[in-house]
């Protein structure tokens, strides 16, 4: 038989044939699985959400906290200076502590604005949402409190007394009180907003009852309005937290959109917005009862 050849050129052609499909099939990113689980960007994206300017966590919050303080000193000069039994008197590390709780936390500082929307039921605010408040306008509350809630990205207001605000700024002296004056609080924006603890009322009549209480309607009115226009106000701080049907009425006259007052408790939504509820931080208080109010 005779034997039959094939031509060299052939076999080289399917030979390279061969090693190209191999070499197509080994190099050939074999199909993911499909996979249905968020990614952390979507997890990141669905877990916030924004307000006004702000990108602040959902898990919306039903009751909000809102911390009322007074004066800060450090510990040293609150024994030095004989400040132990007043109340007012917060040491700075203790507010330190409190306010680096909250920012390490995850806690967002509401403005009053954002307080308001939420009591109207405009916007809904994280679940670990707080209000910071400062009631009277000392000086300690730029020395210690700015640079603090500064350092924590925290922001908060301060409620002022007008007449106070007016007088010349004097310098800071841990034996007694100095007010924060009215050109220097533009400076302190970026953390404070400055509102009304009326003009001249924060005082008591002869017979130690509040003035907000006790004073005629024509009083009442031309002094609130007075510090209004002088802080360009919209809300407002009871002095000692008092007040009365008539004072709700006085207020809601001359505009004010919010009142507060220091009575214990949480704001929730569709409250009265002239009796909205604090808690006084006071010295004695310890950590544990902070973090069991913010929480």
């Amino acid at each position: 038989m005779k034997k039959q050849y094939i031509p060299i050129t052939l076999l080289l052609a399917f030979s390279l044939c061969i090693i190209n499909v191999s070499c197509s099939k080994s190099n050939k990113t074999p199909p993911s699985p499909i996979d249905h689980s968020s990614t952390e960007e979507e997890e990141d994206k669905d877990s916030f959400h924004n307000i006004g300017a702000k990108v602040v966590p959902k898990k919306e919050s039903n009751k909000i906290p809102v911390l009322l303080y007074h004066h800060l000193l450090t510990a040293e000069d609150i024994e030095k200076y004989n400040w132990i039994n007043n109340k007012i008197a917060l040491s700075v590390e203790t507010f330190d502590k409190q306010m680096k709780y909250l920012h390490d936390n995850g806690y967002y500082a509401a403005t009053l604005d954002e307080l308001r929307q939420f009591i109207d039921g405009e916007i809904e605010l994280p679940k670990k949402t707080v209000v910071i408040t400062f009631d009277d306008g000392f000086l300690s509350n730029i020395v210690y409190g700015y640079p603090i809630m500064k350092q924590y990205n925290l922001q908060g207001t301060i409620f002022v007394i007008g007449s106070a605000a007016e007088s010349p700024q004097q310098p800071f002296n841990p034996k007694t009180v100095q007010y924060i004056n009215i050109n220097e609080m533009p400076k302190y924006k970026d953390v404070f907003n400055f509102e009304s603890h009326t003009y001249s009322l924060h005082n008591h009549d002869k017979n130690k009852k509040p003035l907000i209480i006790t004073s005629d309607k024509n009083v009442i009115v031309e002094d609130v309005s007075k510090n209004m226009e002088l802080l360009d106000a919209k809300y407002i701080a009871y002095p000692f937290g008092s007040y009365n049907n008539n004072s709700i009425e006085y207020l809601k006259e001359t505009n004010h959109e919010m009142a507060f007052t220091v009575k214990q408790g949480y704001v929730t939504q569709g409250l009265n917005k002239y009796e909205l509820p604090r808690f006084e931080i006071v010295p004695e208080a310890t950590m544990e009862e902070f973090i069991n109010i913010v929480q």
